[in-house]
C-alpha cells in the first residue's frame, strides 16, 4: 500500500513503476502544488549499494537547477523508506511520442535535441555524467518543455564511482561503446547515446537492434548501423553529419563537449524554424493530437498553431522526391520490384503520365498531408513519406491518386487535382479495422 501521506504532500495516485521505483502523484499542501514523489522500492531498500545509488541520484538532482532537467524539491528518509520529493511534470516522455508518431519532422526532432543537449551541456558543466540517456527519460510536457529525468546511475566526476571495475550500468541499445567495455567514461559517452536518441527520433528505428543484448553489443562496438538518411531521406544532410558525428566509435572523433554539440543543433534550427522553439514543438503535438489544442492555445500564439507548414523549409515547395530516394525508402522491396516498376513506367508512356498530371502545364502546386494516428503516404503509386511530416509535397498540375495506410487501420484513399502554384491540404482521421 502507498503512503497517504510524505512530509507535507498528499499523495494521490501512481504514476508508473520502474526497474528500483514506484513514481506518485501528490500535492505539496504548504505551497499547494502537484509533485512526484519517487520512493525506492521495499525490496531494495535494504541494499547498501543500492540506497547509496538513489541517495547519489537525489544529491546529483540538487546540484543541477536548470529549466531542462526536472527539479528535485527535497530528500526525505523515514525509517527503511528513500523518498525523493520532485518537479511533477504533466507530459509524455519521447518513447510514447515515437511509440504514437513512429518518427519526428527533422526539424521537431533537431528541437528536442537542442533542449537535451542544453541539459546534458549544464549537467556536465557541474561533473554529472548521466550515462543512462533514452527516449524514456526524456519528457516532454504540455507546454512545450523538454526535460530530463532519472539521474539514477548517473556518475559525479568529484564523488568517484559506484560502480565496479570491469562493470557496466546502462540499457545496451543505448550504450556507448566504452559503456560496454566496462571502461572509464566521460561526458562523450552520453553524447554517443545522445546520438543514438536522435537517431531514434528521427528515423523511428534504433540504429543497433538486433535480437539479442550480445548482438546489439556487437554492431555498437563494431560501429555497425545504417545511415539516417537510407532510413528517412528527408533528413537534411547538415542534421545526419550530426548524429554521425555523435555515433562515431571513437570519443575523439565525437563533439569536443555538448556546448558544441548545441551550438551545431542550434545553428542548423536558426535557418529553418521561425520564432521560439517551445512554440514550435508544442504546435507539433498538436497538430499531432500529442495535446489539445485548447492546451496548445494556453502557450502557443494561434498563428502559429494554424501555419499550415509549422517548420520552414529552405523551399515553400521542395522538389518531388526522386527515384533514387523512393528506392531508399522501400529498400525492403529489392532492386527487382524497384526495376519492374520503371519498366512499367516506360511501357505506359506519355498517356499514363499525362493521367497523372506529370503533362499538364503550369507551375507545380503543393499537397499538404495531416493523418491521424499516422500513416504511410503513397501518391501515385510510390512511398514518399509517413506523417507526421512538416513539409509539403511539390506535384505536378493535375489529378493524383493518393492512399494514406497504416496496417491497424482501415486504408484511405483519394484523388485530387493539384491546380498551379496551390496548396492544397488533405486532413484525415484513421478508422480502426474492426478486431
Amino acid at each position: 500500500m502507498p503512503p497517504k501521506q510524505v512530509n507535507n504532500c498528499d499523495i494521490i495516485g501512481e504514476i508508473g513503476i520502474g526497474g528500483m521505483a514506484v513514481v506518485y502523484k501528490a500535492v505539496q499542501n504548504s505551497l499547494n502544488r502537484p509533485v512526484a514523489i519517487k520512493e525506492l522500492k521495499a525490496e531494495y531498500a535494504k541494499d547498501p549499494q543500492l540506497t547509496a545509488r538513489f541517495i547519489r541520484e537525489a544529491t546529483a538532482l540538487a546540484a543541477l537547477q536548470h529549466e531542462n532537467i526536472v527539479q528535485i524539491h527535497d530528500f526525505v528518509k523515514e525509517g527503511d523508506s528513500f523518498r525523493m520529493i520532485m518537479e511533477y511534470v504533466d507530459g509524455i516522455d519521447l518513447f510514447d511520442v515515437l511509440d504514437r508518431v513512429h518518427h519526428l519532422p527533422p526539424e521537431v526532432g533537431a528541437i528536442v535535441g537542442f533542449f537535451l543537449a542544453s541539459a546534458l551541456e549544464y549537467a556536465h558543466y557541474h561533473g554529472i555524467i548521466h550515462r543512462d540517456i533514452k527516449p524514456s527519460n526524456i519528457i516532454i510536457s504540455r507546454k512545450g518543455e523538454v526535460k530530463l529525468m532519472d539521474f539514477g546511475i548517473a556518475r559525479d566526476e568529484n564523488l568517484g564511482d559506484l560502480t565496479r571495475p570491469g562493470t557496466s550500468l546502462g540499457t545496451p541499445a543505448y550504450m556507448s561503446p566504452e559503456q560496454i567495455m566496462g571502461v572509464r567514461i566521460d561526458f562523450r559517452s552520453d553524447i554517443f547515446s545522445f546520438g543514438i536518441v536522435l537517431y531514434q527520433a528521427l528515423t523511428g528505428l534504433k540504429p543497433f537492434s538486433e535480437s539479442g543484448n550480445r548482438s546489439i553489443m556487437h554492431k555498437i562496438l563494431n560501429g555497425e548501423f545504417v545511415r539516417p538518411r537510407r532510413l528517412n531521406p528527408n533528413i537534411p544532410r547538415k542534421l545526419e553529419k550530426i548524429i554521425l558525428r555523435c555515433l562515431a566509435r571513437e570519443p575523439d572523433q565525437r563533439y569536443r563537449s555538448t556546448g558544441e554539440l548545441r551550438l551545431a543543433l542550434e545553428a542548423f534550427l536558426m535557418n529553418r524554424v521561425r520564432g521560439n522553439f517551445s512554440e514550435r514543438l508544442l504546435a507539433y503535438l498538436a497538430h499531432a493530437k500529442l495535446v489539445t489544442r485548447a492546451e496548445a492555445e494556453t502557450f502557443v500564439k494561434p498563428a502559429v498553431l494554424d501555419d499550415p507548414d509549422l517548420i520552414r523549409t529552405d523551399d515553400n515547395l521542395p522538389p518531388p522526391p526522386r527515384l533514387s530516394t523512393v528506392a531508399g525508402i522501400q529498400a525492403g522491396l529489392g532492386a527487382a520490384l524497384l526495376l519492374w516498376v520503371l519498366l512499367l513506367r516506360l511501357a505506359t508512356g506519355p498517356s499514363a503520365a499525362a493521367a497523372c498530371g506529370e503533362g499538364a502545364g503550369g507551375p507545380p502546386g503543393a499537397l499538404k498531408v495531416v493523418a491521424w494516428p499516422w500513416a504511410e503516404i503513397h501518391i501515385d503509386g510510390a512511398l514518399v513519406e509517413t506523417t507526421p511530416v512538416a513539409r509539403s509535397f511539390s506535384l505536378a498540375p493535375g489529378i493524383h491518386e493518393v492512399v494514406l495506410k497504416n496496417p491497424h487501420y482501415k486504408s484511405v484513399k483519394r484523388r485530387l487535382l493539384i491546380e498551379p502554384g496551390r496548396l492544397q491540404k488533405l486532413t484525415v482521421t484513421l478508422e480502426p479495422r474492426k478486431p
